[in-house]
């Protein structure tokens, strides 16, 4: 790790302004919780195996003071400060910077209980950049894959490295995509059972608000899957560094949940096909009966509209069964449509 730059000896500020949190891995990966308020820059220089994980919050001003004296590269640091605009991934000597695509966490929601993403969930962005005895993250706003890793390592869940710690947070983002995905399986089974039961309500609705769903997925998976792919393409296997099984690792995932979201949104396509085709089907048949209703009841409507011209030499106006007559009349005029319409076929359903 680089050595800390003398400015950095005379800061002008105390503790680490920004810090959301601060912790303290030791040699068998396990997390003590520092007062990042307490804590200087000096603290982050690791003696031995341990090394440190700093959290900082990008809407305060005062981080970028405190990044820009960290024990990174320049890149690095102006990885930490760079705007939320695209996923990446870079390998500088020892050092590790680039963006990942996260979740954003609702305060108060039990990540525990609550593992599917909700319908206000929206894309964040973490930045990151380690070395092998620091890792520090930042964030705009509150992103649920680090609070997941947060409360792991709160745990005991061992991180031996900052390296591992990394895949540990894109770990949480796979499994967030996983249940979500799971949840949206079980709902599209439910669909299609009762479209194939026919018994179709609001399925254009829900199938709709799945369809977006599985798109929420599947975006930032395949900005991960494409960020990571492009880095294994520069790197070869043979660099040596550390960060290329986890990648190849992290990428096997993210292909495996790509392929079950995009199985998803197929499934979600054919059924809103097959929905569009019943329904249309359905309307034809009540267009069909409708039509064939008014067929059969327009020659009673003529009948009856020349007996109620009131003009001279109607038949049956002095009748005391003129009544009866036109009723007859009107009934057979129907019968002989229908009879015709059947003997051209069209009074036959399809």
């Amino acid at each position: 790790m680089a050595p800390v730059p003398s400015e950095a000896r005379s800061s002008p500020f105390s503790g680490l302004p920004g810090a959301l949190w601060l912790y303290r891995f030791d040699a068998d990966g396990r997390a003590r919780v520092l007062e990042a308020g307490q804590c200087g820059l000096d603290t982050l220089q690791a003696a031995g195996d341990r090394w440190h994980w700093l959290h900082l919050d990008l809407s305060d001003a005062r981080s970028a003071q405190v990044a820009a004296k960290l024990p990174l590269p320049e890149d690095a640091c102006a990885t930490l400060l760079a705007p939320d605009s695209h996923v990446n991934l870079q390998l500088e000597d020892e050092a590790v910077h680039g963006v990942f695509v996260d979740w954003t966490h609702q305060r108060g929601v039990d990540l525990a209980a609550e593992g599917q993403l909700r319908g206000d969930d929206g894309i964040g962005w973490l930045h990151f950049a380690l070395t092998p005895t620091l890792l520090v993250t930042a964030r705009r706003h509150a992103l649920r894959s680090v609070e997941a890793a947060r409360r792991s390592v709160c745990k005991d869940a061992v991180a031996d490295s900052p390296l591992r710690l990394l895949e540990l947070i894109a770990g949480r983002f796979a499994d967030t995509v996983e249940r979500s995905s799971d949840g949206l399986s079980v709902r599209l089974d439910r669909i299609e059972d009762r479209v194939l039961a026919d018994s179709i309500g609001e399925e254009r609705r829900d199938l709709a608000q799945l369809r977006h769903q599985t798109v929420r997925l599947h975006r930032p998976l395949t900005a991960m899957r494409r960020v990571l792919k492009q880095f294994e393409q520069r790197h070869p296997a043979d660099t040596g560094h550390e960060l290329l099984p986890a990648v190849s690792r992290l990428t096997q995932r993210f292909d495996d949940l790509d392929g079950d979201v995009a199985t998803l949104q197929e499934r979600a396509r054919l059924l809103q096909d097959e929905v569009a085709a019943k329904l249309a089907e359905r309307t034809n048949r009540h267009l069909y009966v409708l039509s064939m209703v008014t067929a059969l009841l327009l020659p009673p409507s003529l009948v009856a509209g020349v007996f109620g011209m009131n003009l001279p030499g109607l038949p049956f106006a002095h009748s005391p069964h003129g009544l009866a007559f036109a009723l007859l009349l009107g009934m057979a005029s129907s019968v002989a449509v229908y009879l015709a319409l059947r003997r051209m076929g069209v009074s036959r359903s399809t």
